[in-house]
């Protein structure tokens, strides 16, 4: 009996074993197929997955177009006109995983970026950073927010006004006198009112428990302008330090900015751009209105073009990029610079899209690779501006990632096609 209950135990642990490693390996497969994929008009878009799935293409009545396609080997689709389609992918030709929206779009040219801003977002709500103890006069510890107010959690009102400041809340909070207060808050998309009751600290003045944050400011990079003067900068989102979530904003602005050092990285020590912003109003050369984990975009950044001159580039698709030679675009010392990297790896499913080394000797000893504040910069391949860089290896300052150039223009394809 004993060596029975050993072997079901055995084989228990080897069921799970082969289960969460069969788990490990499907959402590796799942992370390298796109959500979404631009083609142009009359193009032939080869890409290699390396994936062990079988495809069906449809179009956009669902028709049968082609199926048992190989994706474990390189594959070229053959676009026409504009058009939407579809692929859904089997894993082995057997387990339905997955499926890549396909949309042929005409030609998009950009004027290629490179240079820093400086860049303002005001909070949509007082952004809720921590809950802390309030140490009271009378020795006790008490966190009157915990349990009910989150990090993350956007304050909207306090005793139903709306809330536009920090110091605002700070104040209905003081005069409260104790008394409770009532919040709307915004958590995960969705409004909750909550009920808090202020204590008084050591020094007399009454709290909540709250780190709070209404606004955020740093440098960035432009990675790119559209003739309309609509913008993208960065490649990914700006976050919250201490939560990692992307901040949801109701406004923001880029300024123009002086660059005044250069901190080299090193490992496990990612270096900077140091610069100076004065947020003045004649300072200001573009508006912010969305914050989205693939960059920051806006609009009237007319002057950017006026300030920098930049080229006019054909932005490449996903498909078009490939493993080898490319450049990042690094505006210093009044004019563009091109330095040489080495693309080593493409992922289509990710927003780590492409993992480069920097070969340039000219950035290296300017950077040592690459540092905060360079997020943005394009990355350039065959005369077109395929992605923008993203993050910097820490323990590595040499090699970056960087997120394709049609994931950031998603939201054009839209508005255009």
């Amino acid at each position: 009996m004993k060596a029975f209950k050993k072997g079901m135990l055995y084989v228990s642990v080897v069921l799970t074993c082969l289960i969460v490693t069969g788990l490990i390996f499907l959402d590796a497969v799942k992370k390298k197929i796109p959500d979404k994929l631009y083609i142009y008009t009359q193009d032939n878009a080869a890409f290699l997955m390396d994936i062990p799935v079988v495809g069906t293409v449809y179009d956009s009545s669902y028709n049968t177009l082609a199926e048992n396609i190989d994706f474990s080997r390189k594959v070229t689709i053959c676009s026409g006109d504009i058009g939407k389609y579809y692929v859904d992918y089997k894993l082995f030709g057997l387990l339905p995983i997955a499926r890549t929206d396909v949309e042929v779009v005409n030609e998009k040219y950009v004027y290629s970026g490179g240079f820093q801003v400086g860049i303002y977002l005001k909070c949509d709500g007082i952004y809720v950073v921590n809950t802390e103890e309030i140490c009271t006069a009378d020795g006790q510890n008490i966190a009157p927010s915990q349990s009910l107010i989150n990090k993350g959690d956007y304050i909207l009102k306090a005793d139903e006004i709306s809330l536009d400041s920090k110091e605002q809340l700070s104040d209905i909070v003081a005069k409260s006198e104790g008394r409770s207060i009532k919040l709307l808050v915004r958590r995960d998309g969705e409004e909750q009112n909550f009920e808090i009751t202020p204590v008084k600290n050591v020094a007399g003045e009454y709290k909540i428990g709250l780190w709070v944050k209404d606004d955020t400011q740093g440098v960035g990079t432009v990675t790119y302008v559209c003739e309309d003067g609509t913008f993208a900068a960065l490649g990914h989102g700006i976050s919250d330090n201490e939560t990692g979530n992307v901040l949801e904003i109701s406004e923001g602005r880029i300024y123009r900015t002086r660059i005044l050092s250069v901190v080299p990285g090193k490992n496990g020590e990612p270096g900077e751009l140091l610069g100076t912003i004065d947020y003045k109003n004649e300072n200001i050369i573009g508006r912010i209105n969305n914050n989205t984990n693939k960059g920051i975009y806006g609009e009237d950044a007319f002057k950017l073009c006026s300030d920098f001159s930049p080229e006019l580039m054909r932005a490449g698709g996903s498909y078009e990029v490939s493993k080898g030679t490319a450049s990042v675009r690094f505006y210093n010392n009044g004019k563009f610079h091109d330095y040489e990297i080495e693309i080593t790896d493409l992922k289509y499913g990710e927003s780590k899209n492409i993992t480069f080394k920097v070969v340039s000797p000219e950035l290296l000893k300017l950077t040592n690779g690459i540092v905060q504040g360079m997020s943005g910069s394009p990355i350039i391949q065959n005369g077109r501006i395929v992605g923008a860089v993203t993050h910097v290896f820490v323990d590595d300052s040499t090699c970056g990632y960087g997120i394709f150039i049609d994931r950031m223009l998603d939201e054009e394809y839209k508005k255009n096609n």
